[in-house]
């Protein structure tokens, strides 16, 4: 089946395309100023930074915020979660007790904050453009409020600072692997990247969770901002059982120990162990070596774009399942390909070719799926690539990206 197409959102993709090609930034300003003609009390958000965590990196912030999220259900909080990108469906970045909102609930959503954007669009400041991710992020406050969720996981996009979840004041803060993928865009160094990354935290955060970064100036920078705001800092429970494989064990680590410590902060209990165990172990995350059939064939589908995560995922493909019979991969020609050719050496690799668009090549536009014979690929597939790519590869197999995790003892509210 094909990835859903919801045409509604596609608004929020307007200010950019428009504004982007004159040079104009992202604006904070204009995504402030918008939030009150939504019913958004960012004073409210900022008065009870119990009820926030924010995650924060370059890798592993899904996994982080998802078992962050099925924490904090596990003690009996209603929870919203913001991640992004969408897999199937942009719906899925928006998501109560773990289920994303319904299909109905998010043309009406995102219809709603459109021509409340429209009508307004005016009066706001005009310093730059607002961006989607933060339209995303708007919209995913106004149904958690309007759902009544007493606790929020937010996933940044690219930044921090910049990102328009620091409209929001966290009470712990997640910071994930920080890396050199966006050298030039966010900072000049890792260094700079993590600081602007760290600026999420504010006077009211309490808690840091960092995992180990390879960087030392990016700890460097982690720690410092950390102090500047009289943070406590922390490491991952090391003990903790979380059942995620490859890399994404130690990310739901710092997911698990944030909302332990936003339980903490909010003057909540821990969730029982038995609850805890049950919520943990419910959490299936497609695209994070997630196993599915096709007739007589197993799959391992996994997000990996660097050499460390491609080899994880071909350890865990062998361990799981025997070695892979394929390698179904998308490497977009806009990157450098070379890092990842050579993890892949030696590999029964089949690639995806890219497609047209508009009548013009554009690497990466449009993957040709349609290229693949699917029954030539063996009985053990491993599909690695973009997450873009393993979009496509989970609405080819069917997969119910919906929900990613379970509540203990209840549902989402209208389902």
């Amino acid at each position: 089946m094909p990835r859903e197409r919801i045409d509604a959102d596609q608004a929020f993709f307007t200010e950019r395309k428009s504004m982007r090609a004159s040079g104009r930034r992202r604006s904070l300003r204009r995504a402030r100023a918008l939030a009150p003609h939504l019913g958004i009390d960012l004073n409210t958000w900022h008065a009870h930074p119990e009820r926030v965590v924010t995650v924060v990196g370059s890798k592993g912030k899904g996994t982080a915020a998802i078992f962050a999220s099925a924490t904090l259900a596990a003690a009996g909080l209603r929870v919203g979660t913001l991640t992004s990108p969408g897999l199937r469906s942009n719906r899925e970045r928006i998501r109560v007790d773990g289920e994303s909102i319904s299909h109905h609930e998010y043309v009406a959503l995102v219809s709603g904050v459109t021509q409340t954007l429209e009508r307004v669009s005016a009066s706001l400041p005009e310093d730059g453009y607002l961006s989607p991710s933060g339209l995303f992020t708007l919209s995913g406050l106004r149904h958690f409020a309007e759902r009544g969720c007493d606790a929020v996981v937010l996933e940044a996009g690219m930044g921090g600072a910049s990102d328009e979840v620091s409209l929001v004041t966290p009470g712990v803060v997640v910071i994930t692997a920080v890396l050199a993928e966006h050298v030039g865009v966010l900072g000049e160094s890792v260094a700079a990247i993590a600081a602007e990354k760290a600026g999420v935290i504010t006077s009211a955060t309490r808690d840091v969770v960092t995992a180990e970064q390879g960087d030392p100036g990016a700890a460097g920078a982690i720690a410092a901002a950390a102090t500047a705001h009289a943070c406590r800092s922390h490491r991952a429970d090391a003990a903790l059982a979380v059942g995620a494989p490859g890399l994404g064990e130690a990310n739901a680590r710092l997911g698990v120990t944030a909302a332990r410590l936003l339980l903490d902060l909010a003057g909540r209990s821990a969730p029982p162990a038995a609850a805890l165990d049950a919520a943990l172990q419910s959490v299936r995350i497609p695209g994070r070596l997630s196993r599915h059939r096709r007739g007589d064939q197993e799959w391992i589908v996994d997000c990996a774009t660097n050499p460390a995560a491609i080899a994880a995922a071909i350890g865990h493909t062998t361990s799981a399942m025997g070695p892979p019979t394929a390698v179904l991969t998308f490497l977009p020609r806009h990157r450098d390909t070379r890092p990842l050719r050579d993890a892949l050496r030696g590999l029964p690799v089949v690639e995806v070719p890219s497609g047209r668009l508009g009548g013009a090549t554009v690497p990466g536009a449009a993957i040709r799926m349609e290229a693949i014979d699917l029954d030539a690929l063996g009985s053990r597939v491993l599909a690695v690539g973009p997450v873009y790519f393993a979009g496509e590869v989970l609405a080819l197999l069917d997969v119910d990206c919906d929900r990613i995790f379970r509540a203990p003892g209840r549902e989402t509210p209208g389902r």
